[in-house]
């Protein structure tokens, strides 16, 4: 199983996906893509408008824990504007490579802030094969964003890094890079599963092998798949016979049309943050398997134009799940947390102040919401980027 992008801990959050890329000639080629977000970054003000520094440390390390390769360097983002250090838009995005022979390595890449110190960290296991020309072998599986079917006027897919998707990003480009005999044909199977292994998607196809590597293509939408983590699983077989090589990669979707899910018990948790005491207690004396048309009711009972086809609250509060569930993620999902449920109550802050983590003090984080003369105040204690609601306070 492809682990897939994790989340980086500590106080700097980026995304990074490493792909292996095998070649014939006994070495491999290790491929690290990373991006980082306007409002992860720590800026401070400079001259007449704002500046942040940090610098990117990677290093491979092999299975004795001694260092094989690595780099280290320094970049710099200028903005004009506070707004825009707020702003969860890309800042800055670059792809490293790394010339290693065949095995087992552990990687680490670390995004660490020139102005505060503060630190951000992402650590992997990877396995580059040994390849040998005339056997059947997978690469990593690439996630990227793009129209799927479009046309000439459809913009180029770009990769994907933190292999999340939604209603925003509803499209799936995946490439599967196949290494095998030139002139072979296969048979391809892709199936994507969702959390709970249960089939969504599936494909077959014939794959005729005109070099050493040949890029298949598959193209897919999320809009029906639910919200949570899916699994899309390659297998590709020598015809007419001969032995399978099979690859699975973890995705996510953050928002969809669809149910917000089909954990009962779940979902009840989840809208008790915008839910009455006893639309809760109603919802709860009701068996599961009887809630669907009392789900029906509570969102239509919402809805702000019933002239539309669309339930706006509905959209917006999925939306909300979906993007808390994108932001807040620590050891729980990230509805759970204190920021993630602040955020679904009350959408989208007016304003953001923070203070990223210091030799003596905590990290912090203020969120202004001025219609309501509320600030809520938040704390990361343990200094992992955990932020907790420290205090509400009016304004």
């Amino acid at each position: 199983m492809d682990a897939g992008t994790p989340a980086s801990i500590g106080s700097v959050r980026f995304a990074a996906d490493v792909a292996v890329v095998p070649s014939a000639n006994g070495e491999g080629t290790v491929r690290i893509s990373y991006a980082v977000m306007y409002d992860a970054l720590h800026f401070l003000r400079h001259g007449d408008g704002y500046r942040a520094r940090y610098e990117i440390t990677a290093i491979l390390y092999d299975r004795k824990g001694h260092q094989v390769t690595g780099d280290s360097w320094c970049e710099m983002v200028m903005v004009a504007t506070y707004d825009e250090t707020n702003e969860r838009r890309t800042a800055s995005a670059n792809e490293l490579l790394f010339f290693v022979p065949p095995g087992r390595y552990s990687f680490k890449l670390e995004l660490t802030s020139l102005d505060t110190r503060a630190v951000g960290t992402i650590e992997r296991e990877i396995t580059v094969p040994r390849m040998v020309p005339g056997e059947l072998n997978l690469g990593t599986v690439l996630f990227e964003t793009g129209e799927a079917g479009g046309g000439e006027d459809a913009a180029e897919p770009v990769l994907n890094r933190s292999r999340v998707y939604g209603e925003d990003r509803p499209d799936v480009r995946v490439r599967i890079p196949v290494y095998g005999t030139p002139d072979s044909r296969y048979a391809i199977g892709i199936t994507v599963r969702d959390g709970r292994g249960l089939l969504k998607k599936s494909h077959e196809d014939t794959l005729v092998q005109t070099h050493f590597l040949r890029e298949y293509v598959y193209e897919f939408t999320v809009l029906d798949l639910e919200v949570g983590a899916h699994v899309l699983e390659v297998e590709v077989i020598p015809l007419p016979e001969g032995k399978e090589v099979s690859a699975r990669s973890r995705f996510r979707v953050v928002t969809s049309p669809l149910s917000w899910g089909e954990d009962e018990e779940k979902m009840l948790a989840q809208i008790s943050y915008v839910a009455t005491r006893d639309e809760m207690d109603f919802l709860s004396s009701v068996p599961p398997e009887e809630r669907g048309p009392f789900w029906d009711e509570f969102w239509a009972g919402r809805d702000p134009d019933l002239a539309t086809e669309i339930n706006e609250f509905k959209a917006e509060f999925l939306r909300r799940l979906g993007y808390a569930n994108a932001q807040f993620r620590s050891i729980v999902e990230g509805w759970q947390t204190d920021m993630g449920r602040t955020y679904i109550q009350y959408g989208e802050p007016d304003d953001i102040d923070s203070q990223p983590i210091g030799q003596m003090l905590n990290a912090w984080e203020i969120w202004y919401y001025y219609s309501d003369h509320t600030k809520y105040i938040f704390i990361d204690k343990e200094g992992f980027g955990e932020f907790v609601l420290h205090e509400i306070t009016r304004i």
